[in-house]
């Protein structure tokens, strides 16, 4: 082979790969994020996700209560969030096989079922934004079957253009790290007071201490949100 054609070759391998090596650097780049407070690590370095599409236009009427929200439980029929209403609520979105499933379910069941009396309620919404909800309505069945304590609803998407209207809310309310919006991982928490409105907002590896302190405010009443 000629001199010349290894020069050709070189030439057409760069201006393949040079793009490839942009976008992975534009992707991984945090700063370039168009769409949560709380992030761990873990979240912010989620190099597959698009968060282009994740933008919410401004003229959307956002209310400050999310009791007009309607989701669908397990069996597909409409549940209208004002079922809810005087109680405190952590909503979170839920995987089957992720790396955080076992610690969050055993944790959320725990601060469930010592503050339940109390007034508190678990929303868990299956999600497979992230790839990791294995199962789908028939593994959350099964969560629901083990775990009767939290209140499981069918799957949805917490993200992009199929994103529930109620997740979208949510986000608008309680912008995260570098005041983006976008869910970044599975177990990401809404923490919502007695009057259905969002006040705190927590990663799948934010401490559970800290959100035990905010429910136990909220159940009395010493949070004015």
């Amino acid at each position: 082979m000629k001199a010349q054609d290894y020069i050709l070759i070189f030439v057409v391998i760069s201006f393949q790969t040079a793009p490839i090596s942009a976008d992975i650097f534009e992707t991984l780049n945090p700063l370039k994020w168009d769409s949560s407070q709380s992030v761990d690590i873990s979240e912010s370095l989620q190099s597959d996700i698009d968060f282009s599409s994740y933008e919410i236009s401004e003229s959307e009427d956002y209310t400050n209560s999310i009791y007009g929200y309607t989701v669908q439980n397990l069996d597909g029929q409409d549940v209208c969030l004002n079922e809810y209403s005087g109680q405190v609520l952590i909503i979170v979105n839920y995987a089957s096989t992720c790396g955080f499933t076992y610690e969050n379910v055993c944790a959320l069941s725990e601060m469930s079922k010592k503050y339940k009396d109390q007034g508190l309620t678990i929303l868990i919404f299956p999600s497979n934004d992230f790839f990791e909800n294995i199962g789908g309505n028939t593994a959350a069945k099964e969560l629901a079957k083990c775990h009767p304590e939290f209140e499981v609803f069918s799957e949805i998407c917490v993200n992009g253009e199929s994103q529930h209207p109620m997740y979208r809310f949510l986000k608008k309310k309680l912008p995260g790290f570098l005041s983006t919006e976008a869910i970044k991982w599975n177990f990401t928490k809404f923490v919502v007071n007695r009057h259905g409105y969002p006040v705190q907002r927590y990663s799948a590896t934010d401490s559970f201490d800290a959100i035990e302190e905010t429910v136990q405010e909220l159940l009395t009443d010493k949070c004015s949100c």
